[in-house]
């Protein structure tokens, strides 16, 4: 089996990571969000999780689109991060023994969606963005960036383990992960790992086919 190297597209400027104020605030969005869906996300509730003086929000981000996009750029440079840093650790595996480096590969996988799910607000309002985005279109590149280099990995995945029809079942295997993370949710958080290993090992194997 050959080495994976990862050819991850090259992120939009819009993904750079933000820091200081406007990292307090948009990690306050993500909480927003989370707890009470898009339609909570005001300047003035942003304020009050982050905890600062009334009108601090709309300083940095003037109005409701320029904060949608914001937080859309925040997440989708959190996930994308993840994905990095999997991609890294799967492109220096180098078992001699092929089962044995596949094998590898598929806990880089497991573990990459088990701590996905150890940050449920970062999944639902993941989840809330792509909703918006179908309304909101200029939202689709910006939070389009973190899918485009999962569905990468997915398929240097899927041809290191079978190199047959990789890239097109990708796409499908990346939906289906997605749609794991979401329903990992309602469950009790004890289960929630076990459940998105057991799901995300499943959808491995249709990588394999």
């Amino acid at each position: 089996m050959a080495p994976v190297h990862m050819d991850l597209p090259a992120p939009d400027a819009a993904s750079e990571p933000v820091t200081g104020r406007r990292r307090l605030l948009l990690d306050a969005a993500v909480t927003v969000v989370a707890g009470g869906g898009l339609r909570a996300l005001t300047h003035r509730a942003v304020d009050a999780a982050a905890g600062v003086p009334q009108g601090s929000t709309s300083t940095y981000y003037r109005t409701r689109i320029a904060l949608l996009s914001a937080l859309t750029a925040h997440v989708s440079w959190l996930l994308g991060e993840r994905i990095a840093e999997c991609a890294q650790r799967i492109a220096v595996i180098e078992d001699v023994d092929e089962q044995a480096r596949a094998a590898r590969i598929v806990d880089e996988v497991v573990l990459l969606f088990v701590m996905h799910v150890s940050e449920p607000d970062l999944v639902v309002v993941q989840a809330e963005l792509g909703v918006e985005s179908v309304r909101t279109p200029e939202l689709m590149t910006v939070l389009g960036q973190w899918r485009l280099h999962l569905v990468a990995i997915v398929t240097e995945i899927g041809s290191a383990l079978s190199r047959a029809h990789a890239a097109d079942r990708a796409e499908i295997t990346v939906a289906a992960f997605q749609g794991v993370l979401l329903s990992a949710l309602p469950r009790p958080q004890a289960e929630r790992a076990a459940y998105v290993e057991r799901a995300t090992r499943q959808l491995i194997e249709v990588l394999r086919s």
